[in-house]
């Protein structure tokens, strides 16, 4: 079976829908695309309102209030509802997935460590060790001592940081970071994933392209934002991926589908603990990864391509993507 998105060319003619706007009436040319699953080339799932992942077409928008952290349409439940008008949402797309998800509050307000702490465990099973650290620890790094919406979580080189896989940079005078997709940045992300096992996002991957990203920056990260950069991408594979994941990388469509929509695949659980004793391993790889390739150890095979390098300040997308 040819994997979805084996012709990565196709991977630059994505246009997402629009926030907030119903989608065009398709004309019949556009059938086959926009009503169909049965299309499973890479152009199709990157044009598609809906992911082969999902079990249905997304619904059309109904605009409703998430007031109180409750969705009135899903309940207590744990189905996916877009943002609406008012919600706030960060640069991560692990928590506003779990907002979008109903394990954080789903307007992205009156958020306490303890409330990002829990969503860690239910949603991703995240082990206690390591959801306290990120919970508690991001809230040093903040310096914040009250209750704070997703958006705070974007202000600039706090927990937010130059050279993200997915994410502009922000501008020097500007105090909080953008929190929408950059859709350049993302179909560059795909293109030059799954170098080493076809259509999978792996830990070598990963090391490569944060190496290109962070060669364009005008100074280095910092250290522990650069430990950042590196421990958040092992968890997102280490969760999403499996527990196989170190090895076996995660699926770029599963990845597509997380950071652009900031959703989970339909009936998708975790089907293992993630700690730090499998995260600490996958973040030491890209670690050493990318210093071999600073030190002239070893290439960079992205390199060695006409592969675009879109700039960390431009080419980001005014509106966010559902």
């Amino acid at each position: 079976m040819v994997h979805p998105l084996k012709d990565k060319s196709a991977l630059f003619d994505f246009h997402p829908p629009t926030l907030f706007k119903h989608p065009p009436i398709p004309t019949d040319s556009d059938m086959p695309i926009t009503l169909t699953r049965v299309n499973t080339s890479a152009r199709a799932i990157m044009e598609t309102p809906f992911s082969p992942l999902l079990a249905s077409p997304v619904p059309g928008h109904d605009h409703h209030s998430h007031a109180g952290g409750i969705c009135p349409l899903k309940g207590i439940s744990h189905d996916y509802c877009r943002p609406q008008p008012g919600d706030k949402r960060s640069p991560c797309p692990a928590l506003n997935a779990l907002a979008n998800h109903g394990f954080l509050p789903r307007d992205g307000k009156n958020i306490s460590p303890f409330t990002i702490y829990g969503a860690l465990r239910e949603g991703y099973q995240i082990s206690v060790l390591l959801a306290f650290i990120l919970a508690f620890g991001g809230w040093f790094i903040l310096g914040q001592l009250r209750k704070v919406s997703l958006w705070d979580l974007s202000r600039h080189n706090c927990i937010e940081h130059d050279a993200s896989l997915f994410h502009v940079d922000a501008h020097k005078e500007d105090e909080y970071a953008p929190t929408a997709v950059s859709n350049s940045l993302m179909k560059s992300a795909l293109h030059q994933g799954g170098r080493y096992l076809e259509g999978r996002m792996t830990l070598e991957d990963v090391a490569n392209i944060r190496t290109k990203r962070e060669k364009a920056l005008d100074k280095p990260l910092r250290w522990w934002q650069a430990e950042i950069a590196r421990g958040e991408m092992a968890i997102a594979i280490g969760v999403l991926g499996g527990k196989d994941a170190a090895k076996d990388g995660l699926d770029l469509e599963v990845l597509r589908l997380w950071v652009t929509r900031e959703r989970l695949p339909d009936n998708w659980k975790p089907n293992h603990t993630q700690g730090l004793r499998k995260t600490a391993p996958m973040a030491k790889v890209i670690r050493d990864r990318m210093e071999a390739m600073r030190k002239g150890w070893m290439s960079n095979i992205l390199d060695d391509e006409q592969t675009p390098i879109f700039s960390p300040t431009s080419a980001v997308s005014t509106e966010r993507i559902f």
